[in-house]
């Protein structure tokens, strides 16, 4: 068990999928998390399933890709709730699975918006935040396409990649103010923005998408919610403060072999 008793920070996407399981498991371990999302229904439903944990899940509805809105997030976890020591950029969606000439530039800016503008966004306000505090820990949430390319996929492991390359820059540009930060790069994971993907590809048979994936994983089958979050919840610890800058697989070994 990690202990985050006496600690604040934000998790985008928690509504669901990974940053459901990360806020849940941050807030058994003590923490005080601003789950953020789009919708109140499933944001009010993770932070009713952490009652009775030693720490909390704060609702809070905003477009993480709107800057005033993140500045206003930020603004009032500090003033109201206590300072920011830890951020977990986690929201995303998947794309329009499309070759590079079937892609439209409306589809392009839709995932790079959502999936790394809202990253560097959400990191612009919380670092100078995590300074003022005295340090803190970030995880982006990359992907295996933050280390490779695939087949009409372009638009997401462009997304992908610039996470990993921003969090590479964020970890050197404030080695020196005691800030983390890492990007945590998950295989299929089993979650409903993975669910969604599969009826998008093949809307016929969603679940040969599924058999597809996890023949070519060595484990043979899509790694959990709970599992991404473990790692998360390391990386946020600060237990071992050396740790800046890596992008992690968590994968099944599937870049391994």
């Amino acid at each position: 068990m990690y202990d985050f008793h006496g600690r604040t920070g934000i998790v985008t996407g928690a509504g669901s999928g990974i940053g459901r399981a990360t806020a849940l498991l941050l807030a058994q371990s003590g923490a005080t998390v601003l789950g953020v999302g789009r919708r109140t229904g499933p944001l009010d439903e993770v932070a009713a399933s952490a009652r009775g944990f030693d720490g909390k899940i704060l609702p809070y509805v905003a477009d993480v890709t709107d800057e005033d809105k993140v500045t206003a997030m930020v603004n009032e976890l500090e003033r109201n709730v206590g300072p920011i020591s830890f951020q977990f950029n986690n929201a995303g969606i998947g794309g329009a699975h499309k070759t590079i000439v079937d892609l439209s530039l409306a589809e392009l800016d839709e995932i790079m918006n959502v999936s790394f503008r809202a990253v560097f966004i959400g990191m612009k306000y919380a670092l100078p935040a995590m300074k003022r505090a005295g340090g803190g820990a970030i995880v982006n949430c990359g992907s295996l396409l933050s280390f490779k390319g695939a087949v009409r996929r372009g638009d997401y492991a462009m997304a992908k990649h610039a996470v990993m390359a921003l969090t590479k820059t964020a970890a050197g540009e404030h080695a020196k103010d005691n800030i983390q930060v890492n990007c945590v790069c998950p295989g299929p994971i089993d979650t409903p923005l993975q669910h969604a993907s599969e009826v998008l590809v093949n809307p016929e048979d969603p679940t040969y998408e599924r058999r597809r994936y996890e023949v070519g994983i060595p484990m043979g089958r899509y790694g959990t919610p709970e599992e991404v979050a473990e790692v998360v919840t390391f990386l946020l610890s600060g237990r071992v403060p050396y740790l800046s800058g890596a992008a992690i697989p968590l994968d099944g070994s599937f870049l391994a072999v």
